[in-house]
């Protein structure tokens, strides 16, 4: 089976590295993103199987991001897995009202990521 793909997003240079590493050495194919825009520009033409996205970022955040990804038809029903340094129970149940299946606190737990990935994107195939 060929690895998954593996669409990150986040803002900080420092933190999207780190995760790139992580997943990549936990065998994922990695694609990153540090902004909206180029995260569209990531999804739209590397088709990945899961995105995992910060949500707040300047200039476009978490939620409009998935809005925006989710028009693309065939990017309609992508698992997706919000990232934050909060852990509030109001901004979880934002991300799952938006769309995101998982919701993980920063710093995040490659295993938990990992492992969280899996089942989605085997529960989405």
């Amino acid at each position: 089976m060929p690895p998954l793909r593996v669409l990150v997003v986040e803002d900080s240079e420092d933190n999207l590295a780190l995760m790139r590493l992580q997943l990549e050495d936990l065998g994922f194919l990695v694609c990153t993103a540090r902004t909206g825009r180029a995260a569209l520009e990531a999804a739209r033409t590397q088709l990945p199987d899961v995105v995992i996205s910060d949500l707040h970022m300047p200039e476009m955040d978490g939620w409009e991001l998935l809005r925006l990804i989710r028009e693309i038809p065939s990017l309609a029903a992508i698992p997706a897995i919000a990232v934050s340094g909060s852990s509030f129970g109001v901004e979880i149940e934002q991300a799952h009202a938006a769309g995101y299946a998982v919701h993980l606190t920063k710093p995040v737990d490659p295993e938990n990521l990992a492992s969280a990935i899996e089942r989605l994107a085997h529960t989405a195939g």
